[in-house]
């Protein structure tokens, strides 16, 4: 069946080529405003996939002409065919202006059309023929070839519509209840409310139907308990503070309980599952034939995670694990249900590091199912056997395996190094892959998983989303290195880059960053949730190393290297860093006296510390979104740090904040003002205690930045990174030159 998978990608390889001829006139333009200004020259990353109910049709949502705006495409497996992707909806979509207006007004409108995504969500009718996607606040219908049909009007935004079994009905939620419309045709019935639990910081969060359709299992949320603090914002014709519910470690979280409806509605039927209103409930699912609901939850700092099976029609719970760890800093979980339902997988790391365990629900010891010195970053339960996501071999790549429902050895069915993200067809023989590179952004591809081992017959590209000038340019492969630790000999891991002029013999600058966890990934842009792709490549154009390692914490390296970070941020990941300026020293790579560093959110923290606790070492760094007052951190870090309450010590500790008086080299601020995970204000009262004591710093705010100051419209990216690269080159100086 697959065989034609070669001829496809063959045709991609040509097209490319033939494009590579035809742009080879235009000298490439390695700059900020190049690489963020649309249309994207990487394209549009597909997302949303979805197989038909036989596994032989890709849904998907992309733009094929590098803007944001995404409309549904379809894909059809046809034996001795390629792969070709069909637009099924083509949206208005609404004009950006090149120049927006002075008033207020006008810019939002502009930054509006930027950030509009267009469709939001695809699901197929179990029929396989048509398609419901979520756009403009409604539901529509769409079968390929067909002009959409509006199932359902606003008023109200609606979230996760998903089909009943049979296809007769969909269930949404809206305005934080749960609804259900019935399917006439290609058009629902006036939508019926299923719960009344809506209130202000009160509502639905999530939910899953019952596989004979006659109920769900919904998750309410109570955000009432979170204290709500005010955020200014001084873009209006009047400055407002916005209510904001954040809480702080120690302080009150969120509730949430597990409950089900009938499809008719009425008062939910809430489990008890013991434990604290704030646990977690990580997954949830109904076995194969509904009579249990599988539940994966832990307590608030992940200390304590329980494993249950609830009889749907009792309520009562049978615990089938639970791990409790005080030292555990992680919770990278799964759980599904196998196939017969007799039995459940899940991940844990109660061994090397994360691998799949699989557990009798009538009771008995779990048993490994992969076992080994890597780890798996998730799986799928298939008919077939299991599909699991690791990094065997290779800590910085994530590969596709097959493994048996009894275990045995991983069979690798992905083919190029890399990442690469499976979304699996319903009869697991196909899976749509996200893949991207060092050097390939990502597109989507379609792997037979069936084949005795990779190879390039299994595979077969589906998008090919950069633009056609995206061949002219080069893009340098990381080497990927280890070495030791100066503050306990743990093995690290690097990703180096070097500048295309790089000439061993010489001492070059250096720019740590973007310094975070998992950073050390062969895929694009190696930290791809920003998008750092640009910014590292222009770094490497003006004459810089880029280096980025993996600090304490980091996951893929086992069990024992995450929880080096206990009760420790800004200490050991510290030193992991230091470490790797002394490697680079060691190599004959870094000059020492112009080393630079930089890092957003929990980089931003690193960043600090590492020039206030070490001064010398950089001789410049940025902050961005600096988490300098852990204090002020989010309740999820209690799960590395406790509570400010039991560890006020540790807290203070990790607070780059108090230790601000060392501060000898150059520091700059970046900072949005509508973040509300790290408080704008505690860089602003950072940079007033700075000045009291007589140490220098630069404060770039972004009035309209949330903490993703990266993530926004394109005018704020290069905006900071045109500051941030300034700054760069005033003190690190890679023509050579003395720094300033």
């Amino acid at each position: 069946m697959i065989g034609h998978l070669v001829r496809g990608a063959g045709v991609a390889v040509l097209l490319m080529a033939a494009t590579r001829i035809g742009v080879a006139q235009q000298a490439p333009d390695y700059s900020i405003d190049r690489f963020y200004t649309l249309p994207s020259l990487i394209g549009t990353e597909p997302r949303g996939m979805t197989w038909s109910p036989d596994g032989r049709t890709l849904a998907f949502l992309w733009n094929n002409e590098g803007m944001p705006f995404l409309d549904v495409f379809v894909a059809r497996v046809v034996a001795g065919q390629p792969l070709r992707p069909e637009r099924v909806t083509r949206l208005p979509r609404p004009d950006i202006p090149a120049t927006p207006g002075p008033s207020y007004d006008a810019q939002r409108t502009a930054i509006a059309a930027e950030l509009d995504e267009g469709v939001r969500s695809i699901s197929w009718h179990p029929d396989g023929r048509r398609l419901l996607y979520a756009a403009q606040g409604g539901l529509w219908f769409v079968t390929p070839g067909e002009t959409p049909v509006r199932a359902v009007v606003p008023p109200g935004a609606v979230q996760r519509p998903t089909f009943d079994p049979s296809g007769a009905r969909v269930a949404f939620v809206r305005d934080g209840d749960l609804w259900v419309a019935a399917l006439r045709g290609d058009t629902l019935s006036a939508p019926q409310r299923l719960t009344t639990l809506a209130r202000t910081g009160v509502g639905v969060e999530e939910f899953t139907w019952a596989p004979d359709g006659q109920s769900l299992a919904i998750i309410e949320t109570d955000r009432t308990p979170i204290r709500t603090r005010l955020i200014p914002d001084y873009l209006p014709d009047e400055v407002v503070a916005s209510p904001v519910r954040r809480a702080l470690p120690g302080e009150p979280s969120e509730h949430r309980r597990l409950g089900l409806v009938a499809h008719t509605g009425g008062t939910p039927r809430w489990l008890d599952l013991g434990g604290e209103p704030t646990d977690i409930v990580f997954s949830y699912a109904f076995s194969p034939r509904g009579e249990s609901l599988l539940v994966d939850k832990s307590d608030v700092f992940v200390k304590d995670r329980r494993l249950f099976a609830a009889d749907v029609a009792t309520g009562t719970t049978r615990l089938l694990v639970r791990e409790q760890e005080a030292n555990n800093v992680s919770a990278e979980w799964r759980a599904a249900w196998a196939p017969d339902g007799r039995s459940v997988y899940f991940t844990s790391d109660r061994a090397l590091d994360y691998h799949v365990w699989q557990i009798d629900v009538a009771g008995g010891a779990a048993r490994a199912i992969t076992s080994g010195p890597w780890a798996v970053f998730g799986f799928t339960v298939t008919p077939r056997g299991l599909i699991v996501v690791g990094n065997e071999g290779r800590a910085e790549e994530r590969h596709v395996y097959r493994v048996p429902l009894r275990g045995g050895a991983p069979v690798r069915v992905s083919v190029r190094p890399g990442t690469h993200t499976p979304v699996v067809s319903p009869n697991g023989q196909l899976a749509a892959v996200l893949f991207s590179s060092d050097t390939v952004p990502p597109d989507l591809f379609v792997t037979d998983l069936a084949v005795a081992r990779a190879s390039t017959a299994s595979e077969q590209r589906v998008t090919v989303s950069p633009r056609p000038e995206f061949a002219a340019y080069q893009w340098p492969v990381p080497r990927y290195v280890t070495f030791t630790s100066r503050a306990d000999g743990a093995t690290l891991h690097g990703r180096l880059l070097l500048p295309p002029n790089y000439t061993p013999g010489r001492r070059w600058p250096v720019v740590l960053g973007s310094i975070y966890s998992n950073t050390v990934r062969n895929q694009w842009g190696g930290r791809n949730s920003h998008p750092l792709w640009g910014f590292d490549r222009v770094l490497l154009e003006k004459g810089y190393v880029v280096f980025a390692l993996d600090v304490a914490g980091s996951s893929g390296h086992g069990t024992a290297f995450r929880r080096r970070i206990r009760l420790d941020y800004g200490g050991i990941d510290v030193e992991d860093i230091h470490s790797g300026v002394e490697w680079l020293v060691a190599q004959g790579i870094a000059d020492e006296k112009r080393v630079g560093i930089w890092g957003s959110s929990y980089g931003g923290l690193l960043t600090s510390m590492s020039l206030f606790t070490k001064p010398g070492v950089y001789r410049a760094g940025i902050a961005a979104a600096p988490a300098t007052n852990v204090f002020h951190a989010l309740t999820g870090e209690q799960r590395v740090m406790d509570t400010p309450q039991l560890r006020p010590a540790e807290y203070a500790r990790a607070s780059s904040s108090t230790k601000a008086a060392g501060l000898k080299d150059a520091l700059m601020l970046v900072h949005g003002m509508r973040d509300v995970v790290v408080l704008y204000r505690d860089s602003v009262w950072l940079l007033q205690y700075l000045m009291q004591l007589g140490r220098d710093a630069e404060l770039v705010t972004l009035p309209d930045a949330p903490h993703g100051w990266d993530l926004g419209p394109r005018y704020q990216t290069r905006y900071a990174f045109e500051r941030m690269l300034d700054f760069f080159d005033r003190h690190l100086a890679p023509s050579g030159t003395p720094p300033r």
